[in-house]
Protein backbone atom coordinates (compact mmCIF):
# COMPACT_ATOMS: atom_id res chain seq x y z
CA UNK A 1 0.00 0.00 0.00
CA UNK A 2 1.47 3.05 -1.39
CA UNK A 3 0.44 7.15 0.32
CA UNK A 4 2.62 9.38 -1.73
CA UNK A 5 3.94 12.24 0.35
CA UNK A 6 2.71 14.95 -3.06
CA UNK A 7 -1.04 13.32 -2.20
CA UNK A 8 -0.66 14.15 1.54
CA UNK A 9 0.78 17.45 1.36
CA UNK A 10 -1.77 18.25 -1.38
CA UNK A 11 -4.63 16.80 1.21
CA UNK A 12 -2.85 18.18 4.36
CA UNK A 13 -2.45 21.89 2.52
CA UNK A 14 -6.71 21.51 1.83
CA UNK A 15 -7.51 20.55 5.48
CA UNK A 16 -5.68 23.22 6.67
CA UNK A 17 -7.48 26.07 4.18
CA UNK A 18 -10.74 24.17 4.89
CA UNK A 19 -9.97 25.05 9.15
CA UNK A 20 -8.82 28.29 8.50
CA UNK A 21 -11.88 29.46 6.10
CA UNK A 22 -14.14 27.55 8.87
CA UNK A 23 -13.05 29.14 11.84
CA UNK A 24 -13.41 32.64 9.73
CA UNK A 25 -16.73 31.72 8.61
CA UNK A 26 -17.49 30.62 12.59
CA UNK A 27 -15.63 33.81 13.80
CA UNK A 28 -18.07 36.83 12.46
CA UNK A 29 -21.40 35.47 14.21
CA UNK A 30 -18.87 34.97 17.44
CA UNK A 31 -17.69 38.33 16.94
CA UNK A 32 -21.54 39.64 16.33
CA UNK A 33 -22.76 38.45 19.65
CA UNK A 34 -20.00 39.45 21.83
CA UNK A 35 -20.43 43.34 20.36
CA UNK A 36 -24.20 42.33 20.67
CA UNK A 37 -23.53 41.67 24.17
CA UNK A 38 -21.24 44.92 24.86
CA UNK A 39 -24.48 47.14 23.71
CA UNK A 40 -26.24 45.29 26.08
CA UNK A 41 -23.83 45.60 28.58
CA UNK A 42 -23.88 49.45 27.86
CA UNK A 43 -27.84 49.96 28.02
CA UNK A 44 -27.67 48.55 30.94
CA UNK A 45 -25.41 50.83 32.19
CA UNK A 46 -27.16 53.86 31.18
CA UNK A 47 -30.18 52.57 32.28
CA UNK A 48 -28.76 52.71 35.96
CA UNK A 49 -27.35 56.51 35.39
CA UNK A 50 -30.52 57.07 33.98
CA UNK A 51 -31.57 55.94 37.31
CA UNK A 52 -29.44 57.61 39.47
CA UNK A 53 -30.20 61.29 37.88
CA UNK A 54 -34.08 60.80 38.18
CA UNK A 55 -33.11 59.61 41.69
CA UNK A 56 -31.04 63.26 42.02
CA UNK A 57 -33.59 65.18 40.75
CA UNK A 58 -36.70 63.56 42.78
CA UNK A 59 -34.30 64.25 45.91
CA UNK A 60 -33.59 68.16 44.60
CA UNK A 61 -37.58 68.34 43.95
CA UNK A 62 -38.25 67.27 48.12
CA UNK A 63 -35.50 69.79 49.32
CA UNK A 64 -36.71 72.57 47.41
CA UNK A 65 -40.62 71.63 48.61
CA UNK A 66 -39.04 71.12 52.62
CA UNK A 67 -37.07 74.82 51.46
CA UNK A 68 -40.38 76.32 50.38
CA UNK A 69 -42.19 75.22 53.52
CA UNK A 70 -39.26 76.41 55.82
CA UNK A 71 -39.61 79.83 54.09
CA UNK A 72 -43.57 79.92 54.25
CA UNK A 73 -43.01 78.97 58.15
CA UNK A 74 -40.85 81.37 58.56
CA UNK A 75 -42.52 84.19 56.82
CA UNK A 76 -45.30 82.98 58.97
CA UNK A 77 -43.67 83.24 62.19
CA UNK A 78 -42.37 86.54 61.48
CA UNK A 79 -45.77 88.21 60.82
CA UNK A 80 -46.80 86.60 63.90
CA UNK A 81 -43.76 88.05 65.97
CA UNK A 82 -45.06 91.56 65.20
CA UNK A 83 -48.46 90.98 66.41
CA UNK A 84 -46.68 89.48 69.78
CA UNK A 85 -48.74 90.42 72.65
CA UNK A 86 -46.09 89.47 75.37
CA UNK A 87 -41.91 89.73 75.43
CA UNK A 88 -41.85 86.05 75.82
CA UNK A 89 -43.51 85.02 73.34
CA UNK A 90 -41.76 87.44 71.22
CA UNK A 91 -38.23 85.98 72.39
CA UNK A 92 -39.52 82.29 72.05
CA UNK A 93 -40.72 83.40 68.12
CA UNK A 94 -36.99 85.54 67.75
CA UNK A 95 -35.52 82.40 68.52
CA UNK A 96 -37.44 79.79 66.37
CA UNK A 97 -36.95 82.03 63.63
CA UNK A 98 -32.98 81.92 64.09
CA UNK A 99 -33.07 78.33 63.83
CA UNK A 100 -35.36 77.83 61.05
CA UNK A 101 -33.22 80.00 59.13
CA UNK A 102 -30.01 78.05 60.34
CA UNK A 103 -31.65 75.30 59.24
CA UNK A 104 -33.21 76.41 55.85
CA UNK A 105 -29.36 77.69 55.31
CA UNK A 106 -27.97 74.54 55.44
CA UNK A 107 -31.33 73.07 53.32
CA UNK A 108 -30.18 76.14 51.04
CA UNK A 109 -26.87 74.64 50.78
CA UNK A 110 -28.04 70.70 50.14
CA UNK A 111 -30.32 71.73 47.64
CA UNK A 112 -26.88 73.60 45.68
CA UNK A 113 -24.73 70.40 46.26
CA UNK A 114 -27.83 68.11 44.86
CA UNK A 115 -27.99 70.62 41.84
CA UNK A 116 -24.24 69.91 40.90
CA UNK A 117 -24.67 66.14 41.13
CA UNK A 118 -27.47 66.26 39.13
CA UNK A 119 -25.46 68.34 35.93
CA UNK A 120 -22.92 65.40 36.67
CA UNK A 121 -24.99 62.56 36.72
CA UNK A 122 -26.56 64.64 33.58
CA UNK A 123 -22.98 64.75 31.87
CA UNK A 124 -22.65 60.74 32.68
CA UNK A 125 -26.32 59.99 31.05
CA UNK A 126 -24.97 61.78 27.71
CA UNK A 127 -21.51 60.10 27.58
CA UNK A 128 -23.76 56.69 28.25
CA UNK A 129 -25.70 57.20 25.50
CA UNK A 130 -23.25 58.22 23.38
CA UNK A 131 -21.60 55.13 24.20
CA UNK A 132 -24.62 53.03 23.47
CA UNK A 133 -25.40 54.55 19.86
CA UNK A 134 -21.51 54.73 19.35
CA UNK A 135 -21.68 50.39 20.06
CA UNK A 136 -24.75 50.45 18.40
CA UNK A 137 -23.85 51.72 15.49
CA UNK A 138 -20.19 49.41 15.23
CA UNK A 139 -22.70 46.31 15.42
CA UNK A 140 -24.25 47.03 12.33
CA UNK A 141 -20.94 47.92 10.55
CA UNK A 142 -19.65 44.18 11.79
CA UNK A 143 -23.19 42.39 11.15
CA UNK A 144 -22.61 43.81 7.62
CA UNK A 145 -19.44 43.23 6.98
CA UNK A 146 -19.88 39.14 8.30
CA UNK A 147 -22.64 39.04 6.38
CA UNK A 148 -20.67 40.62 2.80
CA UNK A 149 -18.09 37.87 3.69
CA UNK A 150 -20.47 34.67 4.42
CA UNK A 151 -21.14 34.35 1.46
CA UNK A 152 -17.47 33.83 -0.37
CA UNK A 153 -16.37 31.84 2.68
CA UNK A 154 -19.59 29.67 2.07
CA UNK A 155 -17.97 29.52 -1.54
CA UNK A 156 -14.65 28.75 -0.83
CA UNK A 157 -15.55 25.99 1.88
CA UNK A 158 -17.86 23.79 -0.82
CA UNK A 159 -14.57 24.74 -3.34
CA UNK A 160 -12.20 23.37 -0.70
CA UNK A 161 -14.53 20.25 0.38
CA UNK A 162 -14.82 19.17 -3.06
CA UNK A 163 -10.86 19.70 -3.76
CA UNK A 164 -10.88 17.66 -1.09
CA UNK A 165 -12.75 15.08 -2.23
CA UNK A 166 -11.30 14.74 -5.36
CA UNK A 167 -7.56 14.68 -3.71
CA UNK A 168 -8.42 11.68 -1.18
CA UNK A 169 -9.46 9.47 -4.18
CA UNK A 170 -5.66 9.04 -4.48
CA UNK A 171 -5.56 7.19 -1.41
CA UNK A 172 -5.84 3.53 -0.97
CA UNK A 173 -9.31 2.51 -0.36
CA UNK A 174 -7.86 0.01 2.73
CA UNK A 175 -6.17 2.72 4.08
CA UNK A 176 -9.46 5.05 4.22
CA UNK A 177 -11.10 3.72 7.32
CA UNK A 178 -7.66 4.80 9.51
CA UNK A 179 -7.72 8.19 7.61
CA UNK A 180 -11.54 8.91 7.61
CA UNK A 181 -11.16 7.87 11.66
CA UNK A 182 -8.24 10.27 11.98
CA UNK A 183 -9.44 13.03 10.23
CA UNK A 184 -12.68 13.23 12.02
CA UNK A 185 -10.85 12.84 15.63
CA UNK A 186 -8.16 15.29 15.22
CA UNK A 187 -9.17 17.31 11.80
CA UNK A 188 -5.80 18.56 10.38
CA UNK A 189 -4.15 17.81 13.57
CA UNK A 190 -4.22 14.29 11.97
CA UNK A 191 -1.13 14.56 10.06
CA UNK A 192 2.02 16.62 9.85
CA UNK A 193 5.24 16.97 7.97
CA UNK A 194 8.55 15.40 9.07
CA UNK A 195 11.03 17.98 9.05
CA UNK A 196 15.08 18.05 10.02
CA UNK A 197 14.04 14.47 11.07
CA UNK A 198 11.09 15.32 13.00
CA UNK A 199 7.61 15.45 13.69
CA UNK A 200 6.32 18.39 12.48
CA UNK A 201 3.82 17.70 15.59
CA UNK A 202 5.59 17.23 18.82
CA UNK A 203 9.52 17.38 17.18
CA UNK A 204 9.53 14.40 18.24
CA UNK A 205 12.60 12.73 16.36
CA UNK A 206 12.06 9.50 13.52
CA UNK A 207 13.48 6.47 13.44
CA UNK A 208 15.34 5.58 10.23
CA UNK A 209 13.24 2.49 9.55
CA UNK A 210 10.16 4.99 9.51
CA UNK A 211 12.49 7.88 7.20
CA UNK A 212 12.81 4.72 4.82
CA UNK A 213 9.21 3.68 4.87
CA UNK A 214 8.29 7.25 3.74
CA UNK A 215 10.59 6.99 1.28
CA UNK A 216 9.20 3.77 0.11
CA UNK A 217 5.58 5.63 -0.02
CA UNK A 218 4.29 3.98 2.96
CA UNK A 219 1.92 5.04 5.64
CA UNK A 220 3.89 5.64 8.60
CA UNK A 221 2.76 7.40 11.83
CA UNK A 222 4.66 9.35 14.83
CA UNK A 223 4.95 7.03 17.55
CA UNK A 224 5.01 9.79 19.60
CA UNK A 225 1.60 11.74 18.66
CA UNK A 226 0.41 9.45 16.43
CA UNK A 227 0.17 11.55 13.59
CA UNK A 228 0.44 10.35 9.75
CA UNK A 229 4.11 11.43 8.42
CA UNK A 230 4.82 12.02 5.05
CA UNK A 231 7.77 14.05 3.81
CA UNK A 232 8.43 18.04 3.48
CA UNK A 233 8.29 19.23 0.09
CA UNK A 234 11.91 20.22 0.65
CA UNK A 235 12.95 16.93 2.27
CA UNK A 236 16.44 16.04 0.48
CA UNK A 237 17.75 13.12 2.88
Amino acid sequence: MKITADALRKIHRIHRQLTDVRDRLARGPKQVRAADANVTRLKESHLQTQSTLKQARVMCDQKQLQLKSAEDRIADMKRKRNECSTNKEYQALIEQIAADEMATSVLSDEILETMEKIDEHQRVVDQAETQVTKAAEDVKKLQDRVDGQREQLEVDVARLTSELAIAEKELPSAFRVDYDRMVKARGEEAMTAVEGGMCGGCYQMITPQMLNDLHLARPVFCKSCGRLLYLAEDHND
